[in-house]
């Protein structure tokens, strides 16, 4: 409790990157031993939602930012990309605010390799082995989940305009925190679907370990407006039905590293 006192006392808007880089080896050397979670995954898909903006011609816009179009993020310092996907396609969906009649990129990947991932906010832990004996005392308990809640509050502050200092924090504890040479990237919740986690990868693992399977152009509709072709609306590969409806305008097929596209009426659903 000291510890995360002396933390919530500095001026963390002020400091620099590798000021808090500092303060954060800092805390962490005098906290002791606090466990980082490993999630070894295995093969899924990942969903990416980009708001419509210009036409992607080529693959590269698929996959994370150049480095001078990197802006600080929750996982990443300006001019560090990352590439962030989600388990769940609702999730970008809620945390662009996409709009209804909205044109938007939908890109789903295929996990064509098991990636290895630091867990931010690690599940429960679990207080005895699998034969039963007790593993951490009623003190050592407690201290762990003082420091999960406060890992969890720091890392999933909301972050809009005049508090976008926040994402240093985040950023600075995948760096520092959560990192080794090893990992592939890290796996955190939604701030805005809470239950739901993102997915951060660094690009040399991004390339290697992810495939992308579909690309299209769609925009959200009610699904009461697609009513009256009722035989189109279907679950397809891309999306499942629930109760908002995605018409797509336009499906991409690669070739090369170029994007092709070719007008489309599928219509499928999330939420």
């Amino acid at each position: 409790m000291e510890c995360i006192e002396r933390w919530r006392n500095l001026d963390l808007r002020k400091l620099s990157d590798s000021a808090i880089d500092k303060e954060l080896t800092n805390f962490i050397d005098k906290l002791g031993h606090y466990p980082v979670a490993t999630a070894q995954t295995t093969p899924f898909k990942l969903w990416r939602i980009r708001k419509f903006k210009h036409l992607f011609k080529s693959t590269d816009n698929l996959w994370e930012p150049p480095k001078d179009k990197t802006p600080l993020g929750r996982c990443n310092a300006p001019g560090s990309p990352v590439l962030y996907t989600s388990e769940n396609l609702e999730t970008p969906f809620e945390e662009l605010s996409v709009k209804e009649n909205e044109q938007f990129y939908g890109i789903k990947y295929e996990v064509i390799e098991a990636l290895n991932l630091k867990r931010i906010v690690p599940n429960d832990f679990v207080a005895t082995d699998n034969k039963g004996n007790t593993i951490y005392d009623d003190e050592s308990m407690l201290s762990y989940q003082i420091l999960r809640d406060f890992v969890r509050s720091e890392f999933l502050k909301p972050v809009g305009k005049d508090t976008e200092y926040l994402h240093k924090i985040s950023a600075s504890m995948c760096r520092v925190w959560f990192h080794d040479d090893q990992s592939d990237g890290w796996i955190y919740p939604s701030v805005q679907t809470p239950g739901k986690n993102n997915i951060a990868l660094k690009p040399k693992s991004a390339r290697k370990k992810l495939k992308i399977v579909d690309i299209r152009i769609a925009h959200l509709v009610q699904k009461n407006n697609v009513k009256n072709h009722i035989d189109k609306f279907k679950s397809h590969p891309f999306y499942n039905i629930i109760s908002m409806a995605i018409e797509t305008d336009f499906i991409g097929s690669v070739v090369d590293d170029n994007i092709n596209w070719h007008p489309s009426s599928d219509v499928g659903g999330i939420f």
